[in-house]
């Protein structure tokens, strides 16, 4: 087999070594808490908590208390945080493991949150929760906090 050389011309555009780098800088220190990791994923952003509760489903308060916060955050959050900011599965990954928690590839709802962080990024919540319904996920394994389902009035 003969041995093929590397071109000396560039492979990658500015553009895909700017979003490595991001996507490095956002996993750097590995000390930090979630709460850190998520407000300075914000500051990046550049949203407020208004903005992430839009794109995460998830009440603004939580953004307004993050740095209050101790402890732990549910695992449905966190997947929520990755979709509505647009987070790849390493980087939602890093959070989880900030509080403790990891995905487990053989325990299906971790499958198919993997499968949304991997193959629909950019989707909104909605549309997200829908592929969820979709995969056999129900109720509180849906992301955001709101209310989910089909509205149905209350009988007087």
């Amino acid at each position: 087999m003969e041995a093929k050389y590397i071109s000396n011309q560039p492979f990658l555009t500015e553009e895909e070594k700017s979003e490595f780098e991001r996507q490095y800088q956002l996993t750097a220190n590995v000390q930090k808490t979630y709460a850190q990791i998520i407000l300075e994923i914000m500051m990046e952003m550049g949203i407020g908590a208004k903005e992430a509760e839009e794109l995460t489903g998830l009440n603004r308060n939580l953004f307004h208390h993050l740095d209050e916060l101790g402890g732990s955050i549910l695992k449905r959050f966190v997947i929520s945080i990755g979709v509505g900011f647009e987070l790849d599965v390493h980087s939602t990954e890093y959070i989880l493991e900030s509080c403790g928690m990891r995905f487990n590839v053989n325990d299906r709802l971790d499958r198919a949150y993997i499968h949304l962080l991997e193959e629909y990024k950019g989707k909104d919540i909605e549309t997200c929760n829908a592929i969820l319904r979709d995969l056999g996920v129900e109720g509180k394994d849906m992301l955001g906090e709101l209310e989910r389902g089909i509205y149905t009035p209350r009988k007087k």
